[in-house]
C-alpha cells in the first residue's frame, strides 16, 4: 500500500505545483510551448494563488501543532487520499522532461484538420513591394493563397515571399511541407498550416527553416483546394523561434 498524504504534504505539493507554473512563466517562456501569450497573467495569477494556498495551509498545522502537542500522537484526520500524490507528476513533468511545443507527428496526425484561416473583413490588402521579399506568417500566406485562388491571381503571383516553419515530408506527391502549428488557446487545439514547398531540398524533419519564393497558383481550370504551394529561390535553417505557434 502506498504512503497516505499527510495535509502538510498536500499544502507542500500545492506549493510545488504553484512554483512550477511560476518558473515556466516568469522565469522561462516555456508556458509558450503549451498556450496562447495572453494567457501569462492568468497563470501567474492562478500559480501565486496555489502558492499563497499551500503556505497559509502550511501556517495553520504549525499552529494547530503548536495548540496541541498533547495530541500529538493523534493522526485521525490528518491524512488525504494517495492519490493526491498525482499532484507531483505536473511540477515533476515541469522541472524535469518538459515537453517540447509539438511538431511534424502532430502536423501529420491532424493534417485533416488543416483549413485556410478566414481573411480579414477588409481583404488581405494589395502587397506592396519593399524591394525584398515580405515576410508574412504561413497562416497569412495560405489566406492570400486562397484570396489569389478564388479571385484575382496577380495578387499573389511573382510576388517574392519569406515564411519561416519547421520542415516535414510530404508522404505523397513532390516537394515538401513548411508547417506552423495554428492554436486557438492552447496545444490542444492545435491545426497544422502548410504550405508545399518545391525547388529545394527538404531539410531534416523539424528543422526550423526561412524559405523565401513566389506562390505557384494551380493549374488552370483546376478546382479550388486546400493546397497551397510555393517555388523556392533559397532556404535557410533558422533558430526556433521563442512562439513556435502563430
Amino acid at each position: 500500500m502506498g504512503a497516505v498524504v499527510t495535509k502538510s504534504a498536500q499544502n507542500l505539493l500545492l506549493i510545488t505545483l504553484g512554483a512550477a507554473t511560476l518558473w515556466i512563466t516568469v522565469a522561462t517562456d516555456e508556458y509558450l510551448n503549451y498556450v496562447k501569450p495572453w494567457f501569462r497573467w492568468a497563470l501567474i495569477a492562478a500559480a501565486v494563488a496555489v502558492v499563497v494556498l499551500g503556505a497559509a495551509g502550511l501556517r495553520r498545522e504549525w499552529h494547530d501543532a503548536d495548540d496541541h502537542d498533547d495530541h500529538g500522537h493523534d493522526d485521525h484526520g490528518h491524512h488525504g487520499p494517495r492519490v493526491a500524490w498525482l499532484l507531483c507528476l505536473p511540477a515533476l513533468g515541469i522541472f524535469l522532461i518538459a515537453p517540447p511545443a509539438l511538431g511534424s507527428f502532430t502536423a501529420d496526425r491532424n493534417s485533416t484538420r488543416t483549413a485556410a484561416p478566414p481573411a480579414p473583413d477588409e481583404g488581405y490588402g494589395a502587397l506592396r513591394p519593399t524591394g525584398g521579399p515580405l515576410a508574412m506568417t504561413i497562416s497569412e500566406f495560405i489566406g492570400r493563397s486562397f484570396e489569389a485562388q478564388t479571385g484575382d491571381p496577380g495578387t499573389l503571383r511573382g510576388i517574392p515571399v519569406q515564411l519561416s516553419g519547421f520542415a516535414a515530408p510530404r508522404p505523397q506527391g513532390e516537394g515538401w511541407y513548411l508547417t506552423r502549428l495554428r492554436m486557438a488557446c492552447c496545444a490542444g487545439d492545435a491545426i497544422p498550416m502548410r504550405v508545399i514547398v518545391h525547388g529545394a531540398a527538404r531539410p531534416k524533419t523539424d528543422t526550423w527553416v526561412s524559405v523565401v519564393g513566389t506562390w505557384m497558383p494551380p493549374t488552370a481550370g483546376a478546382p479550388v483546394t486546400g493546397v497551397h504551394e510555393v517555388r523556392a529561390q533559397h532556404t535557410r535553417p533558422i533558430k526556433k523561434p521563442k512562439n513556435q505557434y502563430e
